[in-house]
Order: C-alpha cells, then structure tokens, then sequence
C-alpha cells in the first residue's frame, strides 16, 4: 500500500496547484497528515517558531480520470492518530493543552480520560473559481469540521477541475458538534482512504453516507444561513431519490431526519443535515 507523506502540503486550496501524487480509482492509500499548526507546537503546549501554515492539507492528489461534472467518493478507512495532540483556543493565549493518547483514549492533564474518535476536519478537491484556504469551507468541502467524516464514511465531492485535487488534514482525535472552543485535539495522524468516480452524483455539493444515515454538509456565512441551505440542499436531494414535492421533502425532514451544527468558528459556519435511511428506504441509493 502507498502512503502519501505530509512533506507536501497546501493551504489553499486552488486549481492552480499541480498534483503532488496520483492515484487511480478503487486504490488503497495511507495519507499522512500534519496538524493544524504544521508541527510548531510542541509537547510543552507552546508555538515554536516557524513558518505560519493555518491547517496544512496534504496534497493535492489527483484521481486519475476525475473529471467536472462528475464527484468523487473518498472511502475513509481508517484514521489513525499520533500518540499526543493539543487543545487550544477557548478565548485563552496561553499555552495548549496538551493530551497523551493511547489505548484508544485521550488522557487530560487534570485526570479525565475519554474515547477517541479521530475525524477529519479539512478534505476537499479543489474548487472550480479563485483560491480557497484551508481554514474555509464550502461546496468544494474544505475546512468542514464534521464529527461524521471518520472511518466508515463515504464522502462525495464535487469534481470542479480535471483529477480533482484532492487534498486533506486538521485531523482531530475527538471534537464535539460545533467545535466551540476553536479546536478539536489537533494532531497529526495517518489517514487510510480509497477513492472512486462517480459520474452522476446525488448532489452538487459534500454529502456523505455512513451508519445507514445520508448527511447533506452545508456552509455559509451565517449559522443560520448554513441551517437554511443544508434543509434546502437536503429537500432536493429528498425530491430527486423520492420524487417527494419539495413540500413534501422538508415536512419528511422535518418529521423524521435533524439538522445539526458542525462548527461555529470557521470563516463560514457549516451545518449538516440527516436522514436515516428508514425514512427513505424504498429509494436509499448507495
């Protein structure tokens, strides 16, 4: 199995930058990526001086044969993160907290020890117009900062330029909904994921399948706003599988599926919504 090492690295995403690696459809790759502060803080919980990187995404990689209009469906295996990580943000400058994590837990410095369950806060391929940083998110995806993109989801984004240029990081080893702190326990980690093509995606924006649950990511510039937009994009993607009037769509939603809060503290706020796939299971497609 190849693994794509985090020596290469953008933040921003742009279909201005050449491909670092390539890999063709249904193959089996270990990413690794930096944390959000590219390795400047060390075990000590302080910024060591360097070169200012906000969430380095290890990339771009193209997916041979991507082209627009269709959407790549990125496979997260695994997403294994490193032995430490830190906390920061909060409103407080002072050093990061720093947490040890083996066993399958994350152990804080006052006593309280909890689960992990790494997931990925920035993935996504490059948009279609001008530069994007990869502390911002949006319909190409980005810094989307979604508890539901760990392993054992499939998530679909939007192909804008040819191999898509796929690029990922920010790996959390536990964050909660809405990220209100700031961070996650930033880490660096080592992603196992595979990609295929889809050539008639469901929808033109990020949206992802995992445990019988299709979620729909919506970003804008509002909370609100994001709320809004993921029952919207949500009531389409509801049409075109149930043929449901868009009435119909939303009162379904609104009966049987959640809209959730991902993050608050992004450039633009990012809200999911969920369907489980008893509310549609004459029509579930994947």
């Amino acid at each position: 199995m190849r693994r794509l090492t985090s020596d290469h690295f953008i933040s921003e995403m742009s279909r201005g930058h050449p491909a670092v690696y390539s890999i063709k459809p249904g193959e089996t790759v270990i990413v690794e990526t930096l944390d959000c502060h590219g390795g400047m803080v060390g075990k000590d919980g302080r910024h060591r001086p360097g070169p200012a990187c906000a969430n380095p995404a290890t990339g771009p990689i193209e997916i041979k044969g991507a082209e627009p209009g269709q959407a790549v469906a990125v496979r997260i295996h695994e997403v294994r993160p490193a032995d430490w990580g830190f906390i920061s943000g909060g409103g407080d400058r002072e050093a990061a907290t720093v947490v040890d994590m083996k066993d399958g837990a994350a152990a804080f410095p006052w006593g309280l020890r909890l689960p992990l369950d790494p997931m990925i806060g920035v993935i996504g391929l490059a948009p279609g117009g001008g530069p994007v940083p990869t502390t911002t998110p949006g319909d190409h995806g980005g810094n989307l900062d979604t508890v539901d993109v760990r392993a054992g989801a499939t998530l679909f984004l939007p192909v804008a330029v040819p191999g898509g240029l796929l690029a990922l990081g920010d790996i959390h080893a536990l964050q909660g909904d809405g990220e209100c702190g700031g961070t996650g326990i930033e880490c660096a980690a080592q992603v196992t994921l595979s990609t295929e093509i889809v050539a008639d995606p469901l929808w033109s924006g990020p949206y992802l399948v995992r445990d019988d649950k299709l979620v729909v990511i919506a970003s804008a510039d509002t909370l609100d706003d994001a709320a809004w937009k993921a029952v919207g994009d949500m009531a389409q993607v509801l049409s075109k599988l149930t043929r449901l009037t868009d009435v119909q769509s939303r009162r379904l939603l609104s009966t049987a599926g959640e809209i959730r809060i991902s993050q608050i503290v992004n450039p633009k706020k990012t809200c999911r919504a969920v369907i489980p796939r008893a509310a549609i299971s004459d029509h579930w497609p994947f």
